[in-house]
């Protein structure tokens, strides 16, 4: 099977940012997963803005989204019945290519403003000097808990490059046949396979204990337009998808070993006994946000609580929660019920909030879940998710995203998802992911700019002692690593309320933090981008001479330089196995089985790969792999 993930190399997060990422999943690891936060993107806005859809193309576009940091994706699904595929073209390639004759590979040439953008200063990772200004953060209203402007910087010209015209031959695979209707220009062979092939594809290559995300794909269906005359007509379908046909049977054919599904939230929620409280602590999800009954035979169960990402991940080697979006009426009669064992019901893991909004700079106005109230019980942000920017966002290439990349930031910072629905600056994910990663980036909530430093890499004499993590009050509540024999005060959570935070009453070493909170409290990390927000109002409401000073919370790398844990000074590093000589390496271990000796491909998904394949073209960048289950070995990038 062809390599279809293969991102740009500037996509994939350089240091610090790969630290940062894995900062973020670690610290979540035990939180149910209705309650953390990840942005999201529309592959029709980040990757099909211009009509073109074109295998390779998409391939690139989906992998350079990856690799920025998307979670999140809803994408848009045609049904075929001409040909009984469902394809990522609106149109029906069938009808298409029975109406008009197949476009001509060596003429056709599709003119599209390209974008030569300068490298934005987040991929300025040559020197440490550069590192520091990866992000930037301006002033903040210490009354406010939001920043005045983003945390990504841009170029002070507003705008990440210049519009030119170039012109590209379609398709980049000789064999690969392309249709042109109306609006729309199509290969024949983009259909559900490409996108199932890509998601198998990151897996394998992605299936370690440091690269491994979950993802959450939601999918909206549609009749594929039949009149290539007029695209824009309604079609009329008379003949929907047979059981083989239905989109549960596609994703569950081929990433079986993957999915999390309903029926496996089911039996789960139905015998905590011998579900959440078989693993390891570490994975095991918190009771903090949910409800549990005990029954006959002391059995646990739960009627609203969700794992975490470490019970699905690394527990069960799961990695894909599949959603319904939207359905069109064309396809009313589809038999949703032969899929609810596999696909989550519409709105059953994303809650889309249609009361949160925002001003013009990016600040949330109402809708937010970090409350000035002491009255806790009432926020419930499971699933929260907000689509963005209002519609009325500038997408010209010149257009300043300054806006759009604080209001992710402070969407963020509310304990909601921030779904990306617009094409930035005017490009596609796969003609310049720059701006999407900012997106991405901009939606980080834990370590500030340039953070975690690596003071002894940097030459630091007292490189050693610089392996704790403060929040820095002047930096919008970011983190930043400080010298561990230091006296700051300490963030102290309480033992009831996730959200409930104090700070200590005199400030100490990072050493002894864990005897300097009060009765009631335990110093800790925050663990989502709300518990955050929440540290960070206790912190501005706290009478403290903080100074130039952060406050401690409980994340360090004490033992392993770069290997961030938590529990206090005697913290352990889970990527063990380090070598002695050079404390960076570390080992990343593969999650589950090699993915060839898992997965039982059923005869209509062999069908579908095959053809995929065959009209695949070889990739144009080399990447190195490492297959049949051997261990990765390198240090977070």
């Amino acid at each position: 099977m062809s390599e279809t993930y293969s991102p740009d190399p500037g996509a994939v997060p350089q240091s610090p940012y790969g630290t940062v990422f894995l900062s973020q999943r670690d610290l979540g690891l035990r939180i149910p997963i209705n309650y953390v936060t990840s942005p999201g993107v529309s592959l029709t806005a980040a990757c099909f803005s211009d009509m073109k859809y074109v295998d390779d193309d998409f391939n690139d576009c989906f992998s350079n989204l990856l690799a920025v940091g998307f979670r999140r994706f809803e994408i848009d699904l045609y049904w075929d019945q001409g040909s009984g595929m469902w394809s990522l073209c609106p149109v029906a390639t069938s009808s298409s290519i029975q109406q008009r004759a197949l476009v001509s590979h060596t003429p056709l040439t599709v003119f599209s403003a390209s974008l030569t953008a300068p490298t934005l200063a987040i991929e300025q990772t040559l020197s440490p000097s550069s590192v520091l200004n990866a992000r930037q953060v301006t002033t903040t209203n210490p009354s406010s808990p939001f920043p005045a402007t983003s945390m990504i910087s841009e170029p002070s010209t507003t705008s990440l490059g210049d519009t030119s015209s170039s012109s590209a031959s379609l398709p980049n695979n000789p064999s690969a046949s392309l249709i042109s209707a109306g609006r729309y220009v199509c290969t024949t062979s983009i259909d559900i396979s490409v996108f199932i092939h890509q998601l198998l594809d990151y897996f394998q290559q992605s299936q370690n204990t440091l690269d491994a995300h979950l993802l959450y794909v939601f999918l909206n269906m549609h009749a594929a337009l039949s009149n290539t005359a007029q695209p824009q007509s309604a079609p009329t379908t008379t003949s929907l998808p047979d059981s083989s046909n239905l989109l549960g049977n596609h994703f569950s054919g081929n990433l079986s070993a993957f999915l999390y599904t309903p029926n496996d939230l089911r039996l789960d929620r139905a015998n905590l006994n011998d579900s959440w409280y078989t693993v390891t602590e570490r994975y095991r999800p918190i009771e903090d946000y949910y409800s549990v009954t005990k029954g006959e035979h002391d059995i646990v169960s739960t009627e609203d609580g969700w794992p975490s990402e470490g019970f699905v991940e690394f527990s069960r080697g799961k990695r894909l929660l599949l959603g319904w979006g939207t359905v069109d009426a064309e396809m009313a009669g589809y038999d949703l019920g032969n899929d609810s064992k596999t696909i989550f019901a519409k709105d059953y893991i994303q809650n889309i909030r249609t009361d949160f909004a925002a001003n013009s700079s990016g600040g949330p106005t109402i809708g937010c879940f970090l409350q000035s109230t002491d009255d806790l019980s009432q926020v419930n942000s499971s699933w929260a998710a907000a689509t963005i920017p209002p519609s009325d966002y500038p997408t010209a290439t010149s257009g300043d995203i300054t806006p759009l990349l604080t209001l992710a930031t402070n969407t963020t910072n509310c304990g909601i998802s921030p779904i990306l629905n617009l094409t930035l600056l005017n490009s596609t994910a796969h003609e310049n992911y720059r701006p999407y990663q900012s997106f991405s980036y901009a939606t980080i909530w834990s370590w500030a700019p340039g953070e975690p430093k690596n003071y002894t890499s940097s030459g630091s004499t007292a490189g050693s002692m610089f392996r704790c993590a403060t929040v820095n009050p002047n930096l919008a509540g970011r983190w930043v690593v400080a010298d561990c024999s230091q006296e700051y005060y300490a963030a102290c959570r309480s033992k009831n309320h996730s959200y409930n935070w104090t700070i200590s009453d005199n400030p100490t070493s990072y050493y002894s933090a864990l005897e300097a909170c009060p009765a009631d409290y335990v110093f800790s990390p925050p663990r989502t981008a709300l518990e955050n927000s929440y540290l960070n109002q206790a912190v501005r409401k706290t009478a403290r001479d903080y100074g130039n000073h952060g406050i401690w919370v409980d994340f360090n790398c004490l033992e392993v330089q770069g290997c961030w844990s938590t529990g206090g000074e005697n913290a352990t590093c889970v990527y063990s196995d380090f070598s002695s000589e050079n404390p960076y390496l570390r080992k990343k271990y593969i999650l589950v089985a090699t993915i060839a000796t898992v997965i039982v491909l059923v005869i209509t998904a062999l069908t579908i790969f095959v053809k995929a394949v065959g009209n695949r073209k070889s990739r144009r960048r080399s990447k190195k792999r490492i297959d049949n289950g051997l261990v990765y070995e390198g240090v977070p990038s």
